[in-house]
Formats: structure tokens, sequence, C-alpha cells
């Protein structure tokens, strides 16, 4: 009887000895929250007073000139008429002063010149050094159904369009215009018209910035960043090689591409 009751409370022991070692730990899981825990495994309750709306603005430049579409610019010593030029950010991460990365969750913006101003979300208060971004999608957004997505959504139908189909997804830059081809001085239309479209998994370009900037209620929570447009076209001969649709042009696609890197900057 004895051996049975030994029995019996070492295996009690032993049972409540492997739940208590199977334990997860528990916090906040939440990186954006305040008493974000890194270590935690289970959430517990996470605390956002103290969350700050943050806006980026987005000023686009060719030299010293704001881009207005249909203005004739010269490119590299080629007359040139941009008609579209536009982008997609994603991604977005804003680094404070420990360098913790606190994400925008969730957001997708379509960038273009007629509009300067874009929410990217409620960060804690606090100061930060960077901001990251991704010119271009995630691979799985990148490949889902712009129909599932309401009119005037970034990720909905557009127009001008910026969605080649499920395969290839969406077209993570574009610009369109006019190239002086004939070097009369004048773009010309129909010969001189160009595309470049940069798309494609393989095309994502992830972009940090240093901005020093305090987030709180006094503060004016806004990223200023400046996109340079000339820089898009550094060493592209416009008048030769001005066309692209990412895999059919690969030598200057991974010309242009390489120039992303360097065309974003701080406003100040």
């Amino acid at each position: 009887m004895k051996s049975n009751i030994f029995l019996l409370s070492l295996s009690t022991l032993l049972f409540i000895g492997s739940i208590s070692s199977c334990k997860k730990i528990e916090g906040c899981t939440d990186v954006t929250a305040l008493n974000y825990d890194p270590d935690a495994e289970v959430d517990k309750g996470c605390l956002y007073t103290g969350l700050i709306p943050v806006e980026i603005h987005m000023h686009q430049y060719f030299g010293d000139e704001e881009v207005v579409a249909g203005t004739v610019y010269d490119i590299n010593g080629v007359q040139t008429q941009i008609d579209i030029a536009q982008y997609y950010v994603s991604n977005i991460f804003l680094v404070d002063a420990d360098g913790t990365e606190v994400p925008a969750q969730g957001v997708y913006l379509l960038i273009h010149p007629e509009e300067e101003e874009y929410e990217i979300g409620d960060f804690p208060e606090g100061n930060y050094t960077k901001i990251m971004f991704d010119i271009g999608i995630d691979s799985a957004t990148n490949h889902g159904d712009p129909s599932l997505y309401a009119i005037g959504d970034p990720l909905g139908a557009q127009f001008p369009n910026m969605h080649w189909g499920w395969s290839f997804g969406y077209i993570f830059l574009r610009v369109d215009g006019e190239a002086d081809m004939n070097a009369d001085g004048t773009p010309d239309n129909p010969d001189g018209l160009f595309e470049m479209h940069i798309g494609t998994d393989h095309y994502v370009a992830t972009i940090e910035i240093d901005l020093p900037v305090t987030i709180s209620a006094s503060s004016e929570n806004i990223f200023h960043l400046k996109t340079q447009w000339n820089t898009f076209f550094t060493d592209v001969d416009l008048a030769t090689d001005n066309t692209t649709h990412s895999t059919d042009n690969l030598p200057l696609t991974n010309l242009v591409y390489g120039n992303i890197f360097d065309m974003f900057s701080s406003e100040y």
C-alpha cells in the first residue's frame, strides 16, 4: 500500500514538473506597444497610451525643380517630358534611439508628385534616428489580387495601371514620358515615347535614411523626405535606350534599379 502511495506521489510531482517546464513566458508581444517584451512568448496585454499619428512628406525633384507631370527636363543632355512618375512604398520602420525597429503595420503607399503628405500610422512617443522602407511590395502581397481592395486603396486597381497580373505582380516604380530621339530639342511623339516599369520580387529596394525626429504630442511628427528623379536616370541615355518592363531589358533594368538606392534622402 505504501508503495502505491509513493508511486502516485512521484507521478504527481513529475506531472507538475512537466507543466512547469513547458510554461511559456508571458508579456506583451507587440513591438509597437510601450511595454513590449522581446522575450515574451504569450501575449498578456499591451499598453498603447502615448501613441502619436505620424506622417511622411515626400518632396519630389528634378535637380532644384519640383516635379510636375508634363514638364520637359534636360536629362543627361536629352530633352525629356515626364508624364508619369510614381512608386510604391511599403515595409516602413522607424528606428528609435535604442536601435529598436518599430513597424508601420500594414501600410502601403503609392507615391506620386501630385501628393506630398502620407499617413503611416501611430507610433510611441520618443526619439527616432532613422526611417527605413521598401520601394516595392513584399512577395505575398505582390502576388495577391488587386480586385480584393477597395477603390482608392493603393493596392487596388489604378489608372495608370500599376499591376501586370498575378505572375509578375505590381509595378513597383513607373516612369513614362517622351524623349528627344532626333536631337532637335523637342521630345518626340510617338517615336520618342518610353516606359520604365520596374517590378517582380527580385527588384524590391530597401532604403535607409538617417533622420533624427522626436515624436511627441507637442512635435510636428513628420518625416520630410526628398526624391531626386534625376538620380534615377544616372548613366541612362534616353535618346537610345529608354524602355524596360523589367524582364525585357535587363541591362537597363539593373542600371536604374541600382540608381533607386541613391534617390532618397532627408529634406533637411
